[in-house]
């Protein structure tokens, strides 16, 4: 995929890129920015006319997030401030002690830790919450090894990378990106993912055999897909 470019469309400026896809994709980010990813040859005066006839679906996207933002407090580490794991709400629960050590034991994650500080505890946890992801999304991706196989696909294999806009997504090499902040999702939302991206090592672009594909392995994506953008 391309390095992005700013355009001017008719929901204002908007980061296009270039893929080998056979449609043009529009995503809404969480801060309002327009991203778009368009065929390769595909020429902006073919391009323009679709972000046109969608506008009415971006400014009610663009809402959405202003209030979703608006509501969100910022994440606090200190004692009795919540955090999600799997979709559920866990309090903090911080001691000082050593060794440094992270579990989840209840409604609680137990953090003890020798210095109790918000930096040292915001540490502590995200390196727990990257174990966990490893171990969850490495089980789940290895339910899916007969499935490519009987289908002469590459193995799925996990890396796990940040990436501030997107959960996930694929190399033909059957290597499956995610993003550890997933851990924090729903199970089901962690499954629709990884079946999002498994479809696309058979069909790397979003077209019709794509979307049927997901459509069969996952009947309720839409839903999911919405829960996940809803608690982002």
């Amino acid at each position: 995929m391309s390095r992005a470019e700013i355009i001017d469309t008719p929901a204002g400026p908007a980061q296009l890129k270039r893929s080998h896809r056979k449609t043009l994709a529009i995503s809404v980010l969480p801060d309002g920015t327009l991203e778009l990813v368009a065929p390769d040859h595909a020429p902006l005066e073919a391009i323009l006319p679709r972000v046109a006839k969608r506008l009415g679906w971006i400014k009610t996207q663009r809402r959405a997030f202003r209030e979703m933002n608006a509501t969100r407090p910022a994440l606090r580490f200190v004692t009795g401030a919540t955090h999600r794991y799997l979709g559920r709400q866990y309090r903090l629960k911080i001691a000082k002690g050593e060794p440094q050590e992270v579990s989840l034991r209840g409604a609680f994650f137990h953090v003890s830790i020798p210095k109790t500080g918000e930096n040292e505890v915001k540490q502590a946890l995200e390196a727990w919450y990257r174990r966990q992801s490893r171990l969850q999304f490495e089980r789940r991706l290895a339910s899916w090894a007969e499935w490519c196989r009987h289908r002469k696909l590459p193995q799925p294999k996990l890396r796990l990378r940040r990436m501030p806009k997107r959960w996930g997504s694929a190399l033909p090499d059957g290597t499956i990106c995610l993003n550890p902040e997933l851990i924090k999702a729903p199970s089901a939302c962690i499954d629709y993912v990884i079946t999002h991206e498994i479809c696309h090592l058979k069909h790397p672009d979003h077209g019709p055999k794509f979307r049927a594909l997901l459509q069969q392995l996952c009947p309720d994506w839409k839903r999911l897909k919405e829960r996940l953008e809803s608690t982002g």
